[in-house]
């Protein structure tokens, strides 16, 4: 499985990336939108992890250049914004999971990438 991490908290991205190739999985980091969407373009990733909140294009941009595209990859957001609306719109565009980084430890995120093998 490989996966892709949409993070720009390096803390954060560093920690999974370490946790997510202990297990054997393939880990590439994007730390902002841009980076990210040429990463998709150039590879071909099982799932994406991507945080809403990035500098430059953010990771709804992402999302939407993912189904634009018609890339096969699934999504979970991880973020600090926990607004209703910012829900119901990822996941009308056919979101997996909304993760709040604040509620959630490491394993849990894990757990949650894991789940989608």
């Amino acid at each position: 499985m490989k996966i892709l991490i949409a993070e720009d908290e390096s803390a954060l991205s560093k920690a999974l990336q370490i946790k997510l190739t202990d297990e054997g999985l393939g880990v590439d980091v994007a730390h902002d939108g841009e980076e990210a969407i040429r990463m998709l373009q150039e590879n071909k990733y099982d799932v994406i992890l991507v945080d809403l909140m990035m500098p430059g294009k953010s990771g709804l941009d992402v999302i939407k250049f993912i189904k634009k595209n018609n890339i096969e990859v699934k999504i979970i957001v991880d973020s600090n914004l926990s607004q209703e609306q910012d829900k119901e719109e990822v996941e009308a565009l056919g979101v997996k999971d909304f993760i709040i980084k604040s509620n959630v430890s490491i394993e849990e995120i894990i757990q949650k990438i894991n789940s989608l093998k």
